[in-house]
């Protein structure tokens, strides 16, 4: 935590903005995804964390020299209130989705699923979720032939993907992307969009695809939402919510087994 006092962490921050050695640059990321691990380490952390400083680490990362560090911090960061206020922003949050798909690194693309999974737990960011949530399901879309009349549903982001179209295969990065769809689910206009949408058909088939029970689960946690009434859904305004992210309106329960309880990850890989 010494590290993060008010005249050393801006010193890290424009030596890694600066620098052209790449050791050098992967060790500044390092200290910061370091010293912003925990929710209490993330706060502290985001006191002296700027717009700005998140637009560059944007930059940084969308230049595909990233180790996976500096995406590591972006999710570290989205336990806190602050945080969550400068990664929705509409100057970074595009960027940022498009990670999801970034060729090459397991560890970015993971680090993206953490982090819009640590952002779901907070209802007031489902606004800006929603917005992106084509680019949020695509990884785990494949090729299935889908009938005309229930593909002509889907966004067109979604459609007539062709045929060896491959999903995500990295399975944590799968299961980030679930959660973050389960914890969507509780807000209803974005269960609304999921029925309009005919997000079923998807999150059917890439159920039917998916080998780890794990996985499975938390997914048909989604399609459960989708399918029953809403006056079927158990939806607690006071219920548990995970350590370091801020009470939600809405925490979802599902009804027909209990689900277990997870808290934010704040594990780089």
């Amino acid at each position: 935590q010494a590290l993060t006092a008010q005249d050393t962490v801006p010193r890290v921050l424009q030596i890694l903005q600066h620098t052209e050695t790449v050791h050098l640059y992967n060790s500044m990321a390092m200290i910061l995804n370091n010293i912003s691990r925990s929710p209490e380490e993330a706060d502290i952390f985001t006191t002296v964390l700027t717009l700005a400083d998140c637009q560059m680490f944007v930059k940084l990362v969308s230049r595909h020299q990233e180790q996976g560090y500096l995406a590591a911090v972006l999710g570290n960061i989205a336990v806190t209130p602050v945080g969550r206020e400068h990664l929705s922003h509409e100057s970074v949050f595009p960027e940022i989705i498009s990670f999801l798909t970034m060729p090459g690194n397991i560890i970015v693309r993971r680090n993206t699923a953490r982090l819009l999974r640590n952002l779901s737990f907070d209802t007031k960011t489902h606004t800006a979720l929603v917005e992106y949530l084509p680019q949020i399901v695509y990884p785990l879309v494949g090729g299935e032939e889908i009938d005309e009349e229930d593909m002509d549903k889907l966004p067109i982001d979604l459609q007539y993907l062709p045929e060896d179209k491959c999903r995500e295969p990295d399975l944590q990065t799968r299961t980030y992307l679930s959660d973050t769809l389960f914890q969507m689910g509780g807000t209803y206009s974005v269960r609304e969009k999921y029925r309009e949408e005919n997000y079923y058909e998807l999150l059917k088939n890439y159920d039917q695809w998916e080998e780890d029970d794990d996985a499975r689960e938390r997914i048909q946690n989604t399609i459960y939402l989708i399918v029953q009434n809403d006056g079927e859904v158990d939806l607690r305004k006071d219920g548990d919510v995970p350590e370091g992210v801020e009470e939600a309106e809405e925490v979802v329960i599902v009804k027909r087994e209990e689900s277990e309880k997870t808290s934010v990850e704040n594990m780089g890989s």
